[in-house]
């Protein structure tokens, strides 16, 4: 009887990893979204939307954070403690393996594109923040040239940063 127990436990343990991992997927397909959303509000150069993308973004953040507490969590309840996935994939029964490697291969592939879309949106981050620097150089009257460098030399007042550098 003590068996059925631990069986019964341990599918609920699984049940519960097979949802977390599918939250995980889906929270991360979420900020996705909201960087390539970001990424477009920067190059439309709608900034004053961004504030709003950096509140979603952190609260989506949270809780993709609290969810792989979790995950890690039920993995050391199911005896994957430290597992990688495909580790994972070793260690469960054939009749499970296949359904659990889609979900783990759906959560690389969010990730991924995650990751693309981060990239995307900070490189357009920084091409505004370059462009309000240059924009700020020129009102200073400080020379921009073709190079695309700011000459500081014979600018007393940008010169503080070799003093307390």
């Amino acid at each position: 009887m003590g068996g059925i127990i631990v069986d019964k436990k341990q599918m609920v343990l699984y049940e519960d990893f097979l949802t977390i991992i599918r939250e995980l997927s889906d929270i991360a397909r979420r900020i996705a979204r909201v960087e390539e959303e970001k990424a477009v509000a920067l190059s439309l150069k709608h900034h004053e939307l961004l504030d709003g993308f950096m509140k979603k973004e952190q609260a989506y953040i949270l809780k993709l954070r609290g969810l792989d507490q979790h995950r890690v969590r039920l993995a050391k309840s199911l005896g994957w403690d430290s597992l990688t996935f495909s580790q994972i994939l070793d260690k469960i029964e054939p009749m499970k393996k296949e359904y659990l490697k889609d979900l783990f291969g759906e959560l690389e592939q969010e990730l991924k594109v995650l990751l693309q879309s981060r990239e995307v949106a900070n490189r357009m981050m920084d091409v505004r923040v370059y462009e309000l620097f240059i924009a700020a150089k020129h009102q200073e009257g400080i020379p921009y040239d073709r190079v695309r460098r700011v000459d500081l030399d014979g600018f007393p007042h940008t010169n503080l940063c070799d003093r307390y550098g």
